[in-house]
C-alpha cells in the first residue's frame, strides 16, 4: 500500500462522512470535482430504483467491529458494493431516508402517484371491485392531480409533473392491455368470419366495379361525341352568320340559313337495368394534368390545407438539416 492510499484510508477512518456530506451539498459535482469510485463505497444515505420503479432508500456504512461494508435497501439487507454502483449519484439527507423507510415517500413525489403506488394496508381486499372500476378511479384521481401542472415554473415541480405523467401513461397502458385482452377473442372470431366471407364480398364488388368502369368509359365517350357535335353546330352557325354579314355588306341578298340539326343532349336520367337498383349519371370536371405548377401554386397559396402541408414539409426539411427560405425558426424543447 502506498503512502497516498494509507493517507486516504486514514482520512476515511477519521471522518467516514466527508465524501457523503460533500456529495449531498453538491450532487451535480459527483464524478467531477467530487470523485467517485465504483469499487469503494462511501458511508451515507442514498436512494435508487430499478428502471421506472419507485425510488428505494439505501443506507451504507462500514461496521467498526469487522471492517465490513453493510447496506440496507428499503429495510432489507443487500450487497453494499453492488448497491453502491446504483445509488452513489443520488445522496439524500438522513431525514429523507427516515421518512422513506417509514412509508412517508419522498419530498419530490407527486401526491397522487405516491398514494397509488403505496402498498395496500394490511387486511385490504379489493376483490369485490372490478378491474375497470379500480383503473377508472385511479385515472380520475390522476387527472385531477394534473391541474397542478398546468403551468410549470421550477425544476421541483417539473420532477413531480413527470412522475404524474409517467403514472398516467402507465395507467393508460394497463387499461389498453386489459382492453386488448378482453377484445382479442372477439377479434379472432371476427377474423374467422372475415376469412370466410370477405373473399365473396371482394370478388363480387371487384366484378361490379369493373362493369362500372366500362359504363363510365362508354358514357364519357358518348359525352365526347356530343360535345364534338355541339362544336360542329356552333361552327356552322358562326360560318352562316359570317356569310350573311358579307352578303349584307356587298348589297347582295342575304341567303337563308341552312337548317342545322342540333345534337341530342346526353340523357340525365338514371341508367335502369331490368334488375336491381338504377345507376346515376354525373358529369364533372376532372383535373387530368397540371400545365403550370407555379400558377397553380400561386392560386392555391391561401388555401389552409396547402399551408398546413407546406408547414409540415418545411419542418421535415428542417429536421433533415436543410436551410429552408421564407420561414422563421425558434428553439423549443420537446418532452418525449
Amino acid at each position: 500500500m502506498t503512502m497516498q492510499s494509507i493517507g486516504a484510508a486514514a482520512a476515511k477512518i477519521v471522518d467516514p462522512w466527508t465524501w457523503y456530506f460533500a456529495a449531498l451539498k453538491a450532487p451535480a459535482e459527483i464524478g467531477k470535482s467530487i470523485p467517485v469510485s465504483v469499487d469503494s463505497p462511501e458511508q451515507g444515505y442514498y436512494r435508487t430504483r430499478f428502471k421506472d420503479k419507485p425510488y428505494e432508500a439505501v443506507a451504507i456504512w462500514r461496521d467498526e467491529a469487522t471492517g465490513q461494508w453493510l447496506a440496507y435497501r428499503n429495510n432489507r439487507e443487500v450487497d453494499a458494493a453492488e448497491t453502491w454502483n446504483w445509488c452513489c449519484r443520488n445522496p439524500i439527507s438522513y431525514e429523507a431516508y427516515q421518512r422513506a423507510v417509514s412509508g412517508g415517500g419522498w419530498a419530490d413525489d407527486d401526491e397522487t402517484v405516491a398514494a397509488q403506488i403505496a402498498p395496500p394496508p394490511p387486511g385490504h381486499n379489493s376483490g369485490d371491485v372490478s378491474e375497470i372500476e379500480v383503473l377508472r378511479d385511479q385515472i380520475e384521481a390522476a387527472k385531477k392531480g394534473a391541474s397542478a401542472y398546468a403551468k410549470i415554473t421550477d425544476d421541483a415541480t417539473l420532477t413531480k409533473a413527470q412522475s404524474l405523467r409517467a403514472r398516467l401513461n402507465e395507467l393508460s397502458g394497463e387499461a389498453d392491455k386489459k382492453r386488448e385482452a378482453l377484445k382479442r377473442p372477439h377479434l379472432e372470431a371476427g377474423k374467422e368470419i372475415d376469412k370466410a366471407w370477405q373473399p365473396l364480398v371482394k370478388e363480387a364488388k371487384s366484378a361490379a366495379d369493373g362493369i362500372r368502369a366500362a359504363m363510365s368509359a362508354y358514357e364519357t365517350e358518348k359525352l365526347r361525341k356530343q360535345r364534338e357535335d355541339e362544336r360542329k353546330v356552333e361552327l356552322a352557325r358562326l360560318a352562316a352568320e359570317e356569310e350573311a354579314k358579307k352578303a349584307a355588306e356587298a348589297g347582295k341578298p342575304v341567303p337563308a340559313p341552312e337548317p342545322v340539326a342540333a345534337p341530342v343532349p346526353a340523357a340525365p336520367a338514371p341508367i335502369k337495368g331490368t334488375y336491381g337498383k338504377a345507376a346515376s349519371r354525373q358529369v364533372k370536371q376532372v383535373v387530368s394534368a397540371v400545365t403550370d405548377w407555379a400558377a397553380l401554386s400561386a392560386y392555391m397559396l391561401d388555401h389552409p390545407e396547402l399551408r398546413d402541408l407546406l408547414m409540415k414539409l418545411a419542418q421535415r426539411a428542417v429536421d433533415a438539416g436543410r436551410t429552408v427560405p421564407g420561414i422563421e425558426l425558434e428553439e423549443r424543447v420537446s418532452v418525449s
